[in-house]
């Protein structure tokens, strides 16, 4: 092999260098899944981190000794469970051998402990080598595991990766670390490495760490030093999400960005990313690949330099918690050079590190952020060090809010965009999040927002729905799993890609119930490991539906329930928009429906409900389209009860009354009790819902209905009403001979009057009149009106059935979207 030489292209083995995080290396399972995952790799580095939750004991038991806390409790489960890696993964000598040295590192440890306890204090220096030990016994337990099989050699990060400080910062000796690197691998060229992460050399010779988290910039440090071909990280995770997905639930993972992208979210917030380790990656352009060790059919997120043209203005969000705002006022402060540069030198010399700053072109203000944890020291060293512009009113008042997050948005197509910080704070204040700062940098890559903490995860989902879902995006919720209700989902389903991908439509049915269960998904019921079933709570349900990080939301009741429809209102105010079949809201107490009506205008919520009469035929929209173009409506008649109009027709044939109910019942045109079709008010519900859209007051008991039960029958089972019905079947048979006598066929019809009088009865018509020519359970509606009068406006068309009316909902869905759009 080749010596390492400055700027000299150069590539080890395979070209690979992976990091394996805590969760993938936490138990004998993981390590054995490393395995298989580097199986084809017969050259590579692999930098591990600790073990889960080692480190943070470590350094529970530094916290501990220093208070004169005991220390097993902490420091005996950690090394059980080592000594249990060691026992399952190998045998022999090598099980003997790391087993001593696990017990003898463990008796070093607690004697370091020992001394802080006995001193109340320990050193950066002691810190660094006690949360050192579990990236070294991770490394030794893996490569003793791979060397089963396969050449594989541990090599302690401390003989590689050199350091030093410069202005108090951590650098990278990269001549000295190249060097040494360089020589260890001329002794095994066909070998793989296990380097534990997190853990380097200082000037002094001593063992020194990188920071928490430090394992990435291990293997990012390493992937530079032989110019890796690509470095891949290893997580519990799929990739790079475009926001938190523990709370954004429609966040996804990321295909790629580009090495700028990654370090701003890096550095504001995104876990799988260490901001660090992007740097060394970008000298020689090595692609990063973030991938699951639990999943490693995904493909995870790609970070490189060349990335396709973005198809959005922003690549991710991410943010972070935990920040204190202090903002500096005072007008002594215009045109004061330097004033900033004090401020931001007193914080240094106490290392205080600002995260962000803002300030307003006057000058009389300036803020910055910080960590929280550092407000207090922040604001008492300004305080003490600025008590001269304080009493001499050059600066009114310094305060701080110890409750801020900041919230960031990431994206090479941010870049000359128009619009971008507008579509932000847009977002935000539909959301009723309100920004304490702002800031952007020139690269215009970034936009970060300071806000108040309670507000961080309702902004994080508000501004994911506001960049990365189109307009025509919405959350559904299905109330009502049956026929109806089920057959709009399979309709929704069957066109929904075609919708997406021609029409930019997104339908999200993220809800469905019935009366005792409800089924949510985070994002749709088409993915079944991501759907919850759960006892109803119709509260609960709404929360879900009207989902923050959806730019729309709309709550479907395909119920006859008068429980459901109270809840209109209520959802509504919470942001759903109502579309329904049913009657109950549109025909039951007059002061609520004025109430919906009033409120969806006052709120911007659209009330839909065309399925509440003849289904899918298009007769309130129609209605509502003559009015709102200046006709004057003279009057309405109709069949709009298909139950009805069937068993009229039969009637019409010869079969007895008794015998045609029983066939509707059977082919399922009834309700389980007939009696509530023939009962007439199906009808007169209708008949209420058109002559409220006429703008009159009616209600139920203002409608003249005749009722088709015998009324010794209205109250019996309907079992017995059933076996009862035969013996009135004459009644009715005397009045369809009467009516044939006459030449007409009796239709039970709702009719509205030119006065607004409403009736609901059996009527007879001629033979060749429309309504007597309907055959089924066709419905018919006239419309008398001053443009339709010598020739009424006829629309007639199945009234009943699961597929038209689906059909009809489905229809006021897309006329929704086109709507909010």
């Amino acid at each position: 092999m080749l010596p390492l030489v400055k700027n000299q292209t150069y590539s080890y083995g395979t070209g690979i260098v992976h990091k394996f995080g805590g969760t993938s290396v936490k138990n004998a399972e993981r390590m054995s899944a490393v395995k298989d995952l580097v199986f084809n790799d017969t050259h590579a580095i692999i930098v591990v981190s600790a073990t889960k939750g080692t480190t943070d004991a470590l350094q529970q038991a530094l916290d501990a000794a220093q208070n004169q806390l005991p220390i097993d409790p902490i420091i005996d489960p950690v090394i059980t469970a080592h000594a249990l890696l060691i026992d399952t993964l190998l045998s022999g000598e090598e099980k003997s051998r790391l087993r001593k040295i696990l017990h003898q590192d463990a008796a070093n440890i607690k004697n370091i402990l020992s001394t802080v306890a006995f001193v109340t204090s320990y050193s950066h220096k002691i810190r660094d080598l006690v949360l050192s030990y579990g990236e070294l016994w991770s490394a030794q337990i893996l490569s003793a595991y791979l060397a089963q099989d396969r050449p594989a050699y541990y090599l302690d990060a401390i003989e590689i990766i050199h350091t030093y400080l410069y202005q108090d910062t951590l650098a990278i000796d990269w001549e000295k670390s190249e060097a040494c690197l360089n020589e260890f691998l001329q002794q095994h060229p066909d070998a793989l490495w296990v380097i534990p992460g997190f853990t380097a050399r200082d000037s002094s010779g001593r063992r020194t760490i990188l920071g928490r988290n430090g394992s990435d910039f291990s293997a990012a440090i390493l992937a530079k030093l032989v110019r890796a071909r690509e470095l891949i990280i290893w997580t519990d995770v799929d990739g790079v999400y475009s926001a938190d997905p523990r709370k954004v639930p429609s966040a996804f993972v990321l295909e790629e960005l580009s090495y700028h992208e990654a370090v701003e979210l890096a550095y504001f917030g995104a876990g799988v990313l260490h901001p660090k380790s992007i740097a060394p990656a970008i000298e020689h352009h090595i692609p990063i690949l973030i991938r699951n060790s639990y999943n490693p059919k995904a493909p995870g997120t790609l970070i490189h330099e060349q990335i396709k043209p973005p198809q959005r203005s922003i690549r991710g969000i991410s943010s972070i918690e935990h920040v204190a705002l202090i903002n500096i006022e005072g007008a002594g402060m215009l045109g004061v050079s330097g004033f900033a540069a004090k401020v931001f030198s007193l914080l240094q010399a106490k290392n205080i590190s600002i995260i962000l700053i803002s300030q307003a072109s006057s000058e009389h203000s300036i803020c910055f952020a910080i960590p929280s944890a550092q407000a207090e020291k922040a604001l008492a060293v300004l305080n003490e060090h600025l008590a001269f512009e304080l009493q001499e009113r050059i600066i009114e008042k310094i305060s701080v809010d110890s409750h801020c997050s900041i919230l960031a948005i990431v994206g090479e197509g941010m870049i000359g965009t128009r619009g971008i910080i507008a579509k932000l704070s847009q977002s935000l204040a539909d959301a009723h999040v309100n920004i304490r700062a702002i800031a952007q940098g020139s690269s215009e890559r970034n936009v970060s927002i300071v806000l108040s903490t309670q507000d961080i995860n309702r902004a994080l989902r508000a501004v994911h729905g506001g960049f990365y879902l189109s307009n025509k995006t919405i959350s559904i919720g299905i109330i009502g799993s049956g026929l109806v209700g089920g057959t709009l989902l399979e309709q929704i389903e069957h066109i929904r890609a075609h919708l997406a991908q021609h029409e930019g439509i997104n339908l999200y049915v993220r809800g469905i119930a019935n009366s005792k269960m409800m089924r949510l998904a985070q994002q749709h019921l088409e993915q079944p490991d991501k759907v919850e079933e759960r006892p109803l709570d119709l509260n609960v349900f709404a929360q879900h539906i009207i989902a923050e990080d959806m730019p729309h939301a709309v709550i479907i009741d395909c119920t006859a329930n008068q429980d459901i429809a109270n809840h209109y209102l209520t959802w509504m105010e919470m942001g759903a928009h109502i579309i329904t079949p049913n009657k109950r809201a549109g025909s039951g107490d007059f002061a609520y429906y004025q109430a919906i009506k009033a409120r969806s205008k006052a709120w911007g919520r659209h009330f839909l409900y065309e399925t509440t009469v003849c289904a899918g035929l298009p007769v309130i929209k129609t209605l509502q389209d003559l009015i709102q173009t200046g006709d004057e409506i003279y009057s309405i008649e109709g069949t709009v009860s298909g139950t009805l109009g069937y068993i009229f027709h039969q009637l019409f044939t010869g079969e007895p009354y008794s015998q045609v109910v029983k066939q509707a019942k059977q082919l399922g045109y009834t309700e389980p009790d007939p009696r509530d079709d023939l009962s007439g008010m199906d009808v007169a519900r209708k008949m209420v819902c058109l002559a409220r859209e006429l703008g009159l007051a009616t209600t139920l008991s203002d409608v003249n209905v005749e009722n088709l039960i015998p009324e010794p029958l209205q109250s019996v089972s309907v079992e017995e009403f059933l076996s009862r019905l035969p013996e009135f079947d004459s009644l009715m048979q005397q009045r369809i001979d009467a009516a044939k006598t006459k030449g007409e066929k009796l239709v039970y019809v709702g009719a509205i009057t030119g006065g607004g009088e409403v009736n609901v009865a059996i009527k007879g018509y001629p033979l060749d009149h429309p309504f007597a020519r309907l055959t089924g359970a066709d419905n018919m509606l006239c419309f008398r009106t001053k443009r339709y009068d010598k020739q009424p406006l006829i629309i007639q068309g199945p009234g009943a059935g699961a597929d038209v009316t689906a059909a009809g909902i489905f229809a006021d869905l897309l006329r929704l979207v086109s709507m909010i759009a």
